[in-house]
């Protein structure tokens, strides 16, 4: 498959156009960066505390490592409370003592395999090989690229000069902090109700505190990048290739509407039904009406 047979404009459109890549073109390459990919690593590493405790903490229903910012974002901090709360009866000789143990259980607990899980994820980003990948489609090194992958799979396989790339989530070139998180902030007072005891909701308080801090701070990272989004303004036409237009990079999609208007095309490559049908969403929600989809192959 090459760049002509797919899209036969491109070429007098190579420095009108934006690409998007997502982890999905990655992986077609062979590349081992998907989050099963990460589960593996982390096995081979000996990890299998951390791996049980993610499922204890995030499974609610769903295989974590099927899509890891998804389970961040539906976590349920009654259920993670209930794992991390001392197995012992409440002493009411020593209530002080008793509560302080229950209301920091999530301290002592939970946030130690968050910390840990950020600190493996960028150990196991950092081991990403793609040295054994090859082209499996033509880019221009004129086109502009979003990408959401912190590899450096267009710059080291395509040739793609850094001046047209926008790692969006951090880059292993750049040594930045990568960027793994959900979109769903949360009132921590909103945890608070009658049927709770005050420690009980500190606790669950603390929960989602520490769920905020994996929230996507979409603004920062697209103020980070001003310049890029900028020059959008000029682009003529859209392509996505392995996003699955999850909900959860919405935002940076709006900066791009905003910027580009709603009437350019978009195409967008499709690997499963679940991206169909998260492109008609995503079609219906910023009302486009030039949207097609492609297999990429």
């Amino acid at each position: 498959m090459n760049r002509k047979s797919l899209f036969p404009e491109l070429d007098k459109l190579e420095s009108e156009t934006l690409i998007v890549i997502g982890n999905g073109f990655d992986i077609a390459h062979g590349i081992k960066s998907s989050y099963s990919s990460f589960r593996q690593w982390l096995s081979s590493k000996g990890e299998s505390n951390l791996i049980g405790l993610m499922d204890a903490f995030f499974s609610n229903n769903r295989d974590v490592w099927n899509d890891i910012e998804k389970a961040l974002g539906e976590y349920d901090e009654a259920s993670i409370f209930s794992y991390c709360r001392p197995d012992e009866e409440f002493d009411y000789d020593h209530s002080l003592s008793s509560s302080a143990r229950i209301e920091d259980s999530p301290a002592a607990i939970f946030q130690p395999v968050l910390e840990s899980f950020k600190d493996k994820f960028t150990e196991w980003v950092e081991s990403i090989e793609i040295d054994g990948a090859e082209r499996i489609i033509e880019l221009s090194p004129n086109c502009r690229y979003l990408t959401f992958n912190y590899t450096d799979t267009l710059e080291t396989i395509y040739g793609i000069p850094k001046n047209n790339i926008a790692h969006i989530h951090g880059s292993r070139l750049l040594k930045d902090e990568y960027i793994i998180g959900h979109n769903c902030y949360r009132n921590p007072m909103d945890v608070w109700d009658d049927e709770s005891l005050i420690f009980e909701s500190r606790a669950m308080e603390s929960i989602v505190e520490s769920m905020n801090g994996f929230v996507k701070d979409y603004q920062g990272n697209i103020h980070k990048h001003s310049d890029f989004f900028l020059k959008l303004s000029q682009i003529k036409q859209v392509i996505c290739y392995g996003h699955s237009m999850n909900e959860i990079d919405w935002p940076y999609f709006e900066e791009i509407i905003n910027k580009t208007g709603k009437d350019i095309p978009w195409r967008i490559s499709c690997y499963c039904k679940t991206d169909y049908d998260n492109v008609e969403k995503f079609k219906t929600h910023f009302d486009l009406s030039n949207v097609s989809t492609f297999t990429m192959k």
